[in-house]
Formats: C-alpha cells, structure tokens, sequence
C-alpha cells in the first residue's frame, strides 16, 4: 500500500473517538491533555508512526493554543504552525498538495466555528470543511461535503455540550463521537471511491 493509500485508510471510530477528546481537552483548556490525545489523532487520521504523531501533535496543539484566546487570539501564529504541520505531513507521505492552502483552510474552519459556536445554521462552516478535504485529499468538494455536514453535526453536539457547562459523562459527548463516527466512515469510502447510501440513493 503506497502512502497515499495510508493517508485514506483511516479507522474511523479511532479518529471519531481522538477528536471528541480532544474536543473535551480544548474546551476544559487541559493543554497537557490536549497534547497526549492530539497525538492519538493525528496517529490515526494521518498514518503517522508515533514518534511522528509526537511531533506533528505538538505543531497541532501549539497552533490550537495560539488560536485558543478570545478575543486576544493569535491567527497568524495558528496558520503559521499549521503550515509547519502540513509540510511535515506532504514529506512523510510525498503528496501534492498545496501547504499554504492547506493551511489557511484548516485555520479557517476554525475561525468560523467559533463565528457559528452552537448555531445550527452552519451550512458556511460545512462548506469550509469540505473544502479542506478537498484541498487535502485532492478530489471534488461534492464528493466530501457529505462528510463534513456529519464532522460538523459532531461539532454541534460540542457545542451544546460546552454551554450546559461541560457537564462529565453528558450524551451529548456520545452524541459528538456518534456523528463524528458517522462522518469519517463516509470519508473513508467517498476516498476510496465507494458511493455511500446518500450517494448511492441519488444516483
């Protein structure tokens, strides 16, 4: 399997899992626990050994720290060390594509999550996720939209969950990792080509 085939072969209960932790982690401001779950993530999602996921984790939390502050947060500094991360990324798989772009886009969706925070009129914070993957994965924003409408229902819960106070063992925690589950097993098989029930429905 070359590198590429790693990089869309994913497990996606481990990377749904990971995310909602570190979710938890972020919004609990618990940096050292961001930095071991982060780890975790980026294992999965990206196909890294773990001495990799280390470093990667830390450009990742290092850029989710700089972005944390409110209103005070440092944008800049964010992009900065995700373009650091994705160039790392592009050289352990020997993919294509674009690292500012890459980079921007993922800084971005950020950006208009806390815009959008617990408002289900997202359909901007959808477009903004399927277009990383897009420019990530290299394929046609249609064929990851769907993903990112189920990453960004998974968000939703987040939300909600932060403004009932963060409340240990909530469903609405379930809830995240549910839809978080739901969307990266629709990106594995948009990746590989497989029409997921939606898709094969419409066709």
């Amino acid at each position: 399997m070359n590198t590429k085939n790693l990089m869309r072969s994913f497990n996606p209960a481990r990377v749904a899992f990971y995310e909602k932790e570190n979710y938890v982690a972020y919004y609990q401001k618990r940096w050292l626990r961001l930095l071991r779950v982060s780890v975790g993530m980026v294992k999965e999602s990206f196909s890294l050994s773990w001495p990799q996921a280390v470093y990667a984790a830390y450009l990742v939390a290092r850029a989710e720290i700089a972005f944390a502050p409110f209103p005070t947060n440092n944008v800049p500094l964010a992009e900065a060390y995700m373009r650091r991360f994705y160039t790392f990324i592009k050289k352990v798989h020997h993919l294509e594509f674009d690292v500012e772009q890459v980079a921007r886009l993922d800084v971005k969706w950020w950006e208009i999550h806390r815009r959008l925070f617990g408002d289900p009129q997202n359909q901007e914070l959808v477009e903004a996720v399927a277009a990383l993957y897009a420019a990530t994965y290299g394929v046609e924003l249609e064929s990851v939209r769907e993903a990112a409408y189920h990453r960004v229902q998974g968000m939703l819960y987040s939300d909600y969950w932060v403004n009932a106070g963060k409340p240990e063992n909530s469903p609405l925690l379930a809830q995240e990792e549910e839809a978080l589950l739901k969307s990266y097993t629709i990106l594995r098989e948009a990746l590989a080509g497989k029409p997921t029930e939606a898709m094969a429905v419409a066709a």
